[in-house]
């Protein structure tokens, strides 16, 4: 059978443990002088060198590999009589002296507080030739009373430049050749653990070979593919619902689970949270240039904000996903949360329906108002009737569905409009009147869009025409004033206005 590389590479020398100078130097002054400890407590992430080092160590003692170090996962050999046999077993051993034997406990977390109590007595005096090392990803659940009687010695996250360099002699020497945008990639998601990103290379390779494509990996992953991210903040744009179900629905016809694309949710607006805020951060800067160039148009599209309610909206998601029994509902709500903040009830959404109330969100100037505005009409209506003719109804047989219209309306004039025009029809409130009319809902506040919206003849005429091409069905169009705030009740507007310090719009 076929070894696998990171068992095939495993370091067998100080010198061959990669990105843990100081706990090599350490180790390394302490045999040299033949003082080493009789207990180790190493901690860190997984897969950088922990266990490793362990065996190193015992080989470096001369231990025999079979008869003279012992493994015990202490994940499922947690309980009391699993120390106790071990205990029994070190008591035979202080019974026939000679050369070094070594204890390798990992996950020792894992012990029940029972167990850990057991250890303690021969933790703390085993006989001379018993040297224990004991492995962690998680220090903080160990007992005090254990750490106390061990030396510590913490493990840091291998950089990406040295796994990148790890993969590529390994790829060398076994004659493989990856893209190296792939390798980057590799050695970004592996989240700085050597053994993770080594058995991602061989699984890249012998799954899709040397022509492996970068949204092939994210599939192996388990993630969203950057096209999949382009559909997404496309439709955070135009609010298209219908888009990111379709990602969703997508998605788990890959085999990913909710749990999945929620982190892979997580990880890019995470990424764009430091792109807008830290954008020399060297994270960034291992990102492949596809990623980075997605992330770069989603700043543009996606105000400071937009992007604190999303993260919200995420770290929401984070503390249900794993222990709800609808993890799919859940995960689509959210998904349609993040689309259309009016489906949101938390303050930073109500914030957000606020500033797109005031045109705070188109980059439009509003113009000065005056001490005591008069609003002379509630309703403007601009001329774009045309002559009545009998209604086509090639699709549907009314406007009742033109919400779900409405985004692939938006995505199709985005092209053909300027972005300060675009900007005038992701600020209004679309609304169906009757079977041919549709209502275009400025905020009363909001003048000077009104203004630009009855001089954009252009805009209004495209509209009418992507109606009738999508919907078959001849319509008018009016654009009318909100008499009042559409963002609902006013506990929650004062709450957003406390937060976000927007003005009263009373």
């Amino acid at each position: 059978m076929k070894q696998a590389f990171y068992r095939k590479y495993r370091p067998i020398k100080l010198s061959e443990l990669v990105g843990q100078e100081e706990a090599v130097s350490l180790i390394s002054n302490q045999i040299e002088k033949e003082n080493l400890g009789h207990a180790y407590l190493f901690s860190g992430p997984r897969g950088v060198g922990k266990t490793s080092l362990a065996r190193i160590i015992a080989l470096q003692l001369g231990c025999d590999p079979i008869f003279d170090i012992s493994e015990i996962d202490a994940a499922s050999h947690n309980k009391v009589d699993d120390i106790r046999e071990m205990n029994e077993s070190v008591n035979f051993i202080a019974s026939s002296p000679g050369k070094k034997r070594v204890f390798i406990l990992d996950e020792v977390h894992m012990l029940s507080n029972a167990a850990s109590n057991a250890f303690l007595k021969t933790l703390e005096e085993p006989p001379e030739h018993i040297i224990f090392i004991l492995a962690t990803t998680e220090p903080e659940r160990v007992l005090e009373t254990i750490k106390s009687r061990t030396t510590q010695i913490v493990f840091k996250k291998i950089t990406e430049d040295e796994i990148i360099k790890t993969l590529k002699q390994i790829g060398k020497k076994e004659k493989i050749t990856l893209d190296g945008e792939i390798i980057k990639m590799i050695a970004n998601s592996s989240d700085g653990s050597l053994r993770d990103a080594i058995n991602l290379f061989e699984q890249a390779y012998n799954t899709f070979g040397e022509k492996a494509s970068t949204d092939e990996l994210f599939s192996l992953l388990g993630q969203l593919s950057s096209k999949d991210f382009a559909t997404i903040i496309n439709a955070v744009e135009t609010q298209d619902t219908g888009a990111v179900l379709s990602v969703i629905r997508e998605a788990y016809s890959k085999g990913l689970q909710p749990n999945d694309i929620v982190d892979s949710v997580s990880a890019f607006f995470r990424n764009l949270f430091y792109l807008k805020y830290l954008p020399d951060d060297n994270k960034l800067s291992s990102l492949t240039p596809n990623l980075k160039k997605l992330l770069e148009e989603a700043n543009k599209k996606i105000s400071a904000k937009q992007l604190v309610r999303i993260l919200d909206l995420i770290d929401e998601i984070n503390s249900v996903i794993s222990i709800t029994s609808s993890a799919h509902l859940k995960l689509e709500l959210f998904m349609m949360k993040i689309i259309k903040p009016e489906l949101g009830s938390d303050v930073k959404s109500i914030g957000y329906r606020v500033d797109l109330l005031e045109g705070k969100l188109t980059g439009a100037v509003q113009p000065k108002k005056e001490e005591n505005p008069v609003l002379e009409v509630k309703e403007e209506k601009v001329k774009v009737e045309k002559p009545k003719k009998n209604i086509k109804k090639t699709n549907t047989e009314s406007l009742e569905n033109f919400d779900v219209y409405w985004p692939k309306i938006l995505e199709e004039l985005r092209e053909k409009l300027s972005s300060r025009k675009f900007s005038y029809l992701t600020a209004v409130k679309p609304e169906v009147e009757s079977n041919d009319t549709i209502n275009l809902f400025v905020d009363k506040d909001n003048e000077f869009l009104l203004k630009e919206l009855q001089k954009s003849q252009e805009v209004l005429d495209l509209v009418i025409s992507e109606v009738e091409k999508r919907m078959g069905i001849e319509v008018s169009i009016k654009i009318l004033l909100s008499e009042k705030s559409k963002v609902g009740e006013s506990k929650g507007l004062d709450a957003a206005q406390e937060v976000f310090e927007v003005e009263d719009l009373n």
